[in-house]
């Protein structure tokens, strides 16, 4: 894509965390905008390097030794890396990437922010916002001015679809009950492990496996120990192969005490994986209850295992959930379907700002 005859040049960056899905979105956008003719600069933490081969073919990247969001020195580092470059505007994934290049840009390019998170207030800097849902607009509008005043454009996560069918789907015996994601207390985990405990008291039998990592990695395990399961919660550590932790299982559950908006739920619902979903309030606004998935109560392992008994005892409803999520997904979160909301902003963005 060109403005007066020249390649608009876009800065992608997460200088933060950048693993799980907010990786897959930095990649995504990435990948879609190159395609879209856009020259992509994807700036990264040269601290947190990824395997290259999730580098998006045909994107340049550049790493920045940065220690938080005051070093000085990373952002001036940052500036003499962006001067040959010359970006029209940079998308920040997180809000250390927001203050390094508001820092770095000196007002030369507008800086985006993608809220990935509940958490807005130290996004709030940025020249203009691509919040994920419609709840997290409310929040930035809210903020009052200048936020409440700048460009803000919703445009919620994408993903493949592949052929657009729902997956066909055999059942294990006993029924596997996975969740996958970063060990953060955010995500909930310590309740999913309760909540088996709870399944395992009712004499349920089942399977259960947390892929992942994180600082909770040890408390986690300690926690699933102590509870002595008839068959011991599997821990196969970091999943980089989504797809195929999603095929082995049969119930996804996702006991996140906050969620903008997991692409952990899009993945499951396009596997064809019912879901028991906890009532944060990206999953309440991705999906339906008892329409898509099953919601639990935040932090409350029984209604989170009483959710997952009773996707486990009633087919009829696994089924006609999995479906209607997979079918609710691919009319509304495919890539095909979010190319056009995310182009649209950026090409307003860019006007306001010239």
């Amino acid at each position: 894509m060109d403005r007066n005859n020249r390649v608009i040049r876009i800065v992608n960056s997460v200088l933060g965390d950048a693993s799980g899905g907010r990786w897959q979105v930095v990649c995504a956008y990435s990948r879609l905008l190159s395609r879209h003719g856009f020259q992509v600069l994807l700036l990264l933490n040269a601290a947190r390097r990824p395997d290259p081969e999730q580098v998006p073919a045909g994107v340049s990247v550049e790493y920045i030794r940065n220690h938080g969001h005051y070093d000085y020195l990373a952002a001036r580092r940052a500036r003499r890396r962006l001067q040959d470059f010359r970006p029209d505007l940079a998308i920040a994934h997180c809000s250390r990437s927001v203050a390094l290049l508001k820092r770095a840009l000196g007002g030369r390019a507008p800086v985006v922010a993608v809220t990935h998170s509940d958490k807005v207030g130290r996004l709030l800097p940025a020249d203009a916002y691509l919040p994920l849902t419609a709840h997290l607009e409310q929040k930035i509008r809210a903020a009052g001015p200048p936020a409440s005043t700048r460009p803000c454009y919703v445009v919620p996560n994408m993903i493949d679809v592949g052929d657009g069918r729902c997956p066909l789907r055999r059942r294990n015996e006993p029924l596997r009950i996975g969740a996958l994601g970063r060990f953060d207390p955010v995500k909930g985990f310590d309740v999913f492990i309760a909540a088996l405990g709870v399944l395992d008291a009712r004499g349920i039998p089942f399977q259960a496996v947390l892929g992942g990592s994180g600082v909770e990695r040890r408390r986690l395990q300690a926690q699933a120990r102590q509870l002595a399961l008839k068959r011991p919660l599997e821990f196969p550590g970091w999943v980089d192969a989504v797809g195929d932790f999603l095929s082995g299982i049969d119930l996804l559950c996702v006991p996140a005490r906050s969620d903008a908006f997991g692409m952990t739920p899009l993945q499951a619902a396009v596997a064809g994986v019912p879901m028991v979903l906890s009532k944060a309030t990206g999953h309440r606004e991705i999906f339906d209850d008892n329409a898509q998935a099953l919601f639990c109560e935040i932090g409350d392992a029984v209604s989170t295992a009483d959710r997952i008994q009773q996707l486990m005892s009633d087919t009829r409803l696994s089924e006609r959930l999995r479906q209607a999520a997979h079918r609710h997904v691919v009319e509304n979160f495919t890539t095909g379907a979010v190319t056009e909301k995310l182009l649209q902003a950026i090409e307003s963005i860019i006007k306001y700002y010239n």
